[in-house]
């Protein structure tokens, strides 16, 4: 039985907990190969895979979530095991830590048999934000060897007999809801400058307009994102912006004005797109990044 096991991390944490993974698996007789995501171009031969993580902010990677993205339909013919390493205590040996919600999300749209999270790494040197003002305090490293070979030890009782997962549907995800949020986001600026127009002159309600749009897409980003199994964010801001752009283009040059003359306005379109995706994005990372708990009471609050 041929088995990948493949991470994405940033200071090569991660890559130690797969390696020993590895090492556990051949042991118990099977055929592994030991990669990162950036070097796995196929996956028609393996019988089963391993994917794990590094968490920053409750994330794992970009290239991560992409090579699972990339590799969707394969990864749901084959039984598949994520790990994420993150806590930078000895808390992982202690109790079972839950996925993060967005390796939850991914995990439900394989159908990942499992999930486990192992302690993590981070050397006093590391480099970049936010790891070099952690490191000041919590530099060490949590990692367990016998706990992650006690972890290859089941997986090894699990795999002869291991079939795909159930893969979970997310209606939030779904193409229609992404452009609903968008074409919303538009029609509210298209009504405040249509309102404002005659009322204060058409440069003053572009300015008026171009200050709203961060406001409005936080509004719209919210109720997108706030939903689990929404897209991810930097996808989503460009389809928004695209959309909004194609509705300018197409309803306001086209059958309003019956002139695209205002593409050539910095203050009319272009710096409203810029604000489009940059808030879009911002407000989608931001939420990704808050703990499943924090995110549930903002629900209920609201």
């Amino acid at each position: 039985m041929r088995v990948l096991v493949t991470w994405g991390s940033k200071h090569g944490g991660t890559e130690g907990i797969a390696r020993i993974l590895g090492d556990a698996l051949e042991r118990h007789g099977f055929d592994v190969e030991v990669t990162s995501v950036g070097k796995v171009s196929r996956l028609d031969t393996f019988d089963a895979v391993i994917v794990g993580g590094a968490l920053y902010a409750n994330r794992w990677p970009s290239n991560v979530r992409w090579f699972v993205g990339r590799h969707l339909s394969r990864l749901r013919q084959v039984p598949v095991w994520f790990f994420s390493s993150g806590p930078l205590d000895d808390s992982a040996e202690h109790q079972d830590i839950p996925a993060t919600r967005q390796v939850g999300v991914l995990a439900e749209r394989v159908g990942a048999r499992g999930h486990i999270t192992f302690g993590g790494r981070l050397e006093r040197d590391a480099k970049g934000f936010p790891a070099s003002a952690m490191a000041k305090e919590h530099s060490g490293d949590w990692r367990n060897p016998e706990h992650i070979r006690a972890w290859a030890d089941r997986l090894a009782i699990e795999l002869p007999h291991a079939a795909p997962g159930t893969p979970v549907p997310h209606r939030a995800a779904a193409l229609p809801r992404l452009l609903a949020h968008g074409v919303l986001g538009w029609a509210v600026g298209a009504v405040i400058l249509a309102v404002l127009s005659p009322l204060i002159g058409i440069t003053a309600a572009r300015i008026v307009h171009t200050l709203a749009v961060p406001f409005i897409f936080s509004a719209v980003g919210w109720h997108y994102f706030r939903v689990r199994g929404a897209r991810e964010p930097l996808p989503t801001a460009v389809v928004w912006t695209a959309l909004v752009a194609l509705l300018d283009l197409v309803i306001v040059a086209g059958l309003v004005q019956r002139d695209v003359a205002m593409f050539s306005s910095i203050l009319a379109v272009w710096l409203p797109l810029v604000l489009v995706f940059l808030t879009t994005w911002a407000v989608g990372e931001m939420m990704a990044m808050m703990p499943e708990t924090v995110r549930a009471a903002k629900q209920v609050k609201a």
